[in-house]
């Protein structure tokens, strides 16, 4: 009996350890923006914690009843000098797995601040802070653990080889460095929009960089943004004006934005654009509203007629439906899904409040003033927040909806948005990651904010 429960403990032990990896590899592929489908990352990593959560208990309580190693006798056998090396490993073993106990405890209690009623509790006491900032010394003392329960996995196998002891040694070690490495924060862009002699690379057509100052790009949409403010296609106007591309372009008022005819002798052109700590999306908003700031990524790709078409499509609808209510912004379907419900507002009017009076024109309307619109007119309460930074991104200057009703932001759990028109629904082409204080609206045809828990 006693052998077949240290089998199963075994068997749990590398599941532990397998369990553990993957939570520490989808985790920080979500901090580090390794993959494309954040969403995605954001659920195996949730469901690879409750996995790793009952292993870790089972791992837990079976050590304390079943193992029967005392702190205090192998400290004296140390000093003893029995049994040194194995007595070492054994005590190493022992520690790291005490401050694993600890530190997951806080990271689990931490984590819980995602859930209102425990944030408005303890979150004082135990900051959502300590989830993020404590994970890499669970990292590194699991890392430690592993290793010293694989070396008594080897010696059980009778292997005993020196350079088995040294790749041990070198791939923790390199585990360990890689980790506090991660933790090291990225150089942001920060401080204002570059001086002449400063050059941004970061616009890409058809595989080719091209460079240019910041600080002389003039806007076509004097319109939409103020003196020193410009869109993504004006990035592109200003490289034809010095003639590093060849740029046919035209303004269509039945679809309120400009339209590229050809660049650089071909047709079918479309713009994958993201601000620092994003990532490359699908997206079907008016390059001439998307606004440039630093440390943005600009490249301009092929697209086929089909896709343009759609997307044109789109644009002469908003444009119809605006002047169809007078020249009034009228959204057809406004959505907030908050932790516990969801509503559903038609035809809400929607006015300007100005918040970014700095970027963009008096009276120009922008995503948040959806939410703004709606608190005035007494269909929802809600709070916002400022900030110069979040996680990965370390240039984002915006206000964000904190909190609507009684759902208010905490950890990692928050409102996202997104708007347009159900052709492009999410990831399609209208879920992208443009602030809401940052994105002009014309006439979409739906506005949906949602609480999601990253």
């Amino acid at each position: 009996m006693a052998s077949f429960r240290v089998r199963i403990h075994r068997v749990i032990s590398w599941s532990l350890v397998i369990a553990f990896l993957t939570t520490i590899i989808t985790g920080y592929a979500q901090t580090q923006n390794w993959f494309r489908d954040q969403y995605l990352l954001s659920k195996l990593h949730r469901i690879f914690e409750w996995i790793f959560l009952p292993l870790l208990i089972y791992h837990t309580i079976y050590v304390m009843f079943y193992v029967k190693i005392k702190l205090e006798k192998l400290v004296t056998k140390i000093k003893q000098r029995r049994g040194t090396t194995i007595n070492s490993l054994r005590l190493v073993q022992k520690l790291s797995s005490w401050l694993i106990l600890v530190i997951a405890a806080l990271i689990i209690l931490s984590g819980l601040n995602g859930y209102v009623w425990y944030a408005n509790t303890f979150g004082e006491i135990i900051p959502f802070s300590w989830h993020t900032t404590l994970d890499a010394l669970l990292t590194i003392s699991i890392f430690i653990h592993i290793a010293v329960g694989l070396k008594f996995f080897l010696m059980r196998r009778r292997v005993r080889k020196k350079i088995v002891n040294y790749t041990i040694v070198l791939v923790t070690a390199a585990l360990i460095a890689g980790t506090i490495y991660l933790q090291i924060p990225s150089q942001g862009v920060l401080g204002p929009p570059p001086s002449p002699d400063e050059k941004t690379v970061t616009v890409n057509i058809a595989y080719e960089d091209y460079e240019f100052y910041t600080s002389e790009v003039e806007t076509v949409r004097p319109d939409i943004f103020q003196s020193g403010y410009f869109s993504m296609f004006d990035v592109l106007v200003h490289l034809d004006t010095k003639n590093s591309i060849d740029l046919e372009y035209y303004f269509d008022e039945s679809m309120n934005t400009h339209v590229i005819d050809s660049l650089n002798g071909q047709t079918g052109w479309w713009y994958n654009a993201f601000y620092s700590g994003g990532w490359r999306e699908i997206n079907a908003f008016r390059m001439d509203h998307y606004p440039w700031k630093n440390g943005t990524t600009l490249e301009i790709v092929s697209a086929t007629d089909k896709f343009l078409d759609k997307v044109y499509n789109v644009f002469r609808e908003e444009v119809i439906r605006h002047e169809a209510n007078n020249g009034d912004l009228i959204i057809p379907s406004v959505t907030i899904t908050g932790r516990f419900g969801s509503n559903t507002f038609h035809d809400v009017e929607i006015s300007a409040h100005n918040l970014r009076n700095d970027t963009f024109q008096l009276g120009v309307i922008t995503a948040i003033d959806v939410i703004m619109s709606m608190g005035e007119q007494g269909l929802l309460n809600y709070t916002l927040a400022w900030y110069d930074s979040i996680g990965s991104a370390k240039i984002v200057r915006n206000y964000w909806v904190e909190g609507i009703n009684d759902d208010i932001a905490t950890g990692t759990c928050g409102f996202v948005y997104e708007s347009g028109s159900y052709d492009f629904e999410f990831f399609a082409g209208n879920h992208i990651h443009i602030p809401q204080d940052h994105r002009p609206l014309n006439s979409p045809e739906y506005y949906l904010t949602f609480w999601i828990c990253l």
